[in-house]
């Protein structure tokens, strides 16, 4: 069974016969020109149509095409306005976008004269003026071109993708409260560490550790070897100390044992943005500890 195609949402004008004429035939354009299928809602009157046939289309959708009419003067500061209910569903797209990372496609015209209110002044839409439908058709068409693939992966899609997500850690060298671990990223889609712990034996041996402030952990698709320092908060290789019963430290050397060495297991918890979504990625390797320098070794 083929998948249903997915929606560009049409905000556009119905006050008049011949701005629901255009809503139609912006409808009609993306259906016949895209991979998605137009959505242009008729007046609705009751709540349980707006939720259904307004917010839950256009929250589903994968492209907003806008285009606002005059709908008359302001008294008192002489700008002419566009449909309010429109400017709503523009700050909707733009919830989705930058909060709710779902980006849209967005072709915004405006009718010559409008003004820039509400959050149109605080975000870049490029508009496009137009003085008749015409103009609004022929634009489409050449915009549309570019419109093959959503800009976001639906919520079901991104969980799949992001549960499928390969993280490889390892410890590289801890020194005092310094640690260094290395990530390999075998995805193919790039990720964002948020937060690093260290457990053993069931117990945390470091505070959570966050990025810096003006630092991203980001971990492009692919890399491999990449080395992420935090600082631990607390002195790593004397929690492993504590937890090994407080090994005494042997002065002197002897074959296969160094002075003051000792193994133990360390395992690395990653809470990680992939998609836009939290997971959380842990790996246990064994580590050399050298309790008398305060050093930890990945082995």
């Amino acid at each position: 069974m083929a998948e249903p195609r997915k929606t560009v949402f049409i905000s556009c004008g119905q006050y008049t016969e011949e701005e629901r004429e255009l809503g139609k035939q912006v409808c009609e354009i993306v259906t016949n020109t895209t991979p998605f299928q137009g959505y242009f809602a008729e007046n609705q009157t009751t709540l349980k149509t707006l939720s259904e046939n307004v917010l839950s289309r256009l929250y589903e959708s994968v492209g907003l095409i806008v285009i606002m009419h005059h709908r008359g003067r302001i008294e008192g500061r002489n700008i002419t306005r566009a449909s309010v209910w429109i400017e709503q569903e523009v700050a909707i797209a733009t919830l989705m976008e930058q909060v709710l990372r779902r980006p849209l496609h967005v072709a915004l015209f405006v009718q010559h004269g409008i003004a820039i209110e509400g959050i149109r002044q605080q975000i870049q839409l490029n508009p496009i003026e137009f003085a008749h439908s015409g103009e609004v058709t022929a634009r489409l068409q050449e915009i549309l071109q570019t419109w093959k693939e959503p800009l976001y992966k639906a919520d079901e899609e991104r969980r799949r993708l992001a549960d499928s997500a390969i993280l490889l850690i390892k410890t590289n060298i801890g020194h005092h409260r310094n640690y260094t671990i290395q990530v390999k990223n075998s995805s193919k889609f790039d990720m964002e560490i948020n937060c690093i712990c260290l457990w053993s034996k069931g117990q945390r041996i470091s505070e959570p550790a966050f990025p810096p402030a003006n630092v991203r952990w980001s971990v492009p698709a692919g890399v491999s070897g990449l080395p992420i320092q935090f600082d631990a908060g607390e002195e790593v290789a004397y929690r492993l100390w504590q937890l090994a019963g407080s090994p005494p430290v042997i002065v002197h050397s002897s074959p296969g044992h160094l002075p003051g060495h000792f193994n133990a297991e360390v395992r690395v918890v990653l809470r990680c943005d992939v998609l836009g979504l939290e997971r959380e990625f842990e790996e246990t390797r064994t580590v050399q500890v050298d309790f008398v320098n305060r050093q930890i070794t990945g082995l």
